[in-house]
């Protein structure tokens, strides 16, 4: 029995592990950390985007095309024709339409200038809307025109 108390002497106590701790986290809780950064960044992306209407990007599409027409045809009275028409159409889509469609002259430009915050359709080169059928091409100011129509187009 003296050998077995000699050898039971060399044991030592049971011992419990150390305590988890908290720093530093399992590969687990790494994964999910970068998955949250690349969901915020990804929510952000998402608010962030672009929400104008589509009739907003089509009006601006249009209004290149005319751009674009009128710099290789150069043919003012067109430009302002089509300008017209697709200012109207805006403003028919976006506002009341038994309102708006009814609209001419001294009215409707004031009431353009009032969506686009500026005086460029009733002192500007805008004013050419009411009167480019009755003018010269030379007489009109596409380039202003045009200038005016983006404001409007961005402010609608």
């Amino acid at each position: 029995m003296d050998e077995l108390q000699e050898a039971l002497k060399d044991l030592r106590d049971i011992h419990e592990p150390d305590p988890i701790s908290f720093w530093p986290p399992a590969p687990g809780w790494w994964i999910m950390l970068l998955f949250a950064i690349m969901a915020i960044f990804l929510l952000r992306w998402w608010l962030k985007r672009d929400k104008s209407p589509r009739y907003k990007k089509l009006a601006n599409e249009a209004l290149k095309n005319i751009t674009t027409n009128y710099e290789v045809q150069r043919n003012g009275y067109k430009a302002a024709g089509e300008i017209s028409e697709l200012i109207r159409k805006v403003m028919v889509l976006t506002d009341d339409r038994s309102e708006v469609a009814g609209m001419i002259d001294e009215e409707w430009l004031s009431y353009l200038d009032s969506k686009s915050g500026t005086d460029s359709f009733t002192k500007g080169a805008g004013r050419v809307l009411t009167t480019a059928i009755y003018q010269k091409e030379s007489d009109i100011d596409v380039e202003g025109l045009l200038a005016a129509t983006k404001v409007l187009l961005k402010n609608v």
